[in-house]
């Protein structure tokens, strides 16, 4: 990818949300971005920080694969000096045409999760996450609750990214969009159990914490 193809940001912790300053904005990133041997990947996961992922460009421009979003950056602006804030979004048609799966965070989307329904009603899967709370999991516009796996909380950044990850990951090769689910929230769970990316689990730790998440269910 091009060298201005990097968001970095820094955010603090305290009181019911975390406040974010973005300190490096990339440029938007489009179809003339994609390198040719990525535009038949099988499987696709949009996932912007700051607005900086053209969607309609770029959910175009693979041949035949599973899309889904991580559409958080969707809703953020950059306001004074780096500050990052909720910013209205609405997806395009073409975009929620093409989209297999959807995750948005209660953090994301504030008061406007009627809004968010009303996108999980147009897409196969949505998938409204709420942390220690568990998440709300929609499968053809039809509700059901997902619980949470008790962890240790250490460091939550990109808890929501590997959700999704996984999410699409274990549907792609065939769990159902429950089974996904449950082993999403558990991968998001061990992964906030350790500062970065040093607690994002690998298969034989997911599949452990899985299976003792099924028997406590």
């Amino acid at each position: 990818m091009p060298a201005d193809a990097t968001t970095t940001f820094e955010y603090a912790t305290g009181g019911k949300r975390r406040t974010m300053h973005v300190t490096t904005a990339a440029r938007p990133l489009g179809e003339a971005d994609l390198p040719d041997d990525w535009r038949a990947a099988p499987l696709v996961l949009l996932a912007p920080i700051i607005d900086e992922v053209d969607p309609s460009g770029l959910v175009t421009a693979f041949t035949n694969p599973t899309v889904a979003a991580a559409a958080q950056g969707w809703l953020r602006a950059l306001g004074p000096g780096g500050a990052v804030e909720p910013a209205p979004w609405t997806p395009s048609e073409l975009l929620l045409d093409r989209l297999q799966a959807i995750f948005l965070s209660v953090e994301d989307v504030g008061d406007r999760a009627p809004t968010a329904v009303d996108w999980f009603q147009r897409i196969p899967l949505g998938v409204l996450t709420a942390g220690a709370a568990g998440a709300l999991l929609y499968v053809n516009g039809e509700r059901y609750e997902v619980q949470p796996r008790r962890t240790r909380e250490v460091d939550a950044t990109g808890a929501g990214d590997v959700f999704a990850a996984t999410f699409v990951i274990r549907y792609h090769f065939g769990d159902d969009p429950w089974e996904a689910a449950a082993a999403a929230a558990c991968a998001a769970s061990l992964s906030v159990e350790a500062e970065g990316w040093n607690a994002v689990p690998e298969r034989a730790a997911l599949d452990a914490a899985l299976a003792r998440y099924r028997d406590n269910g």
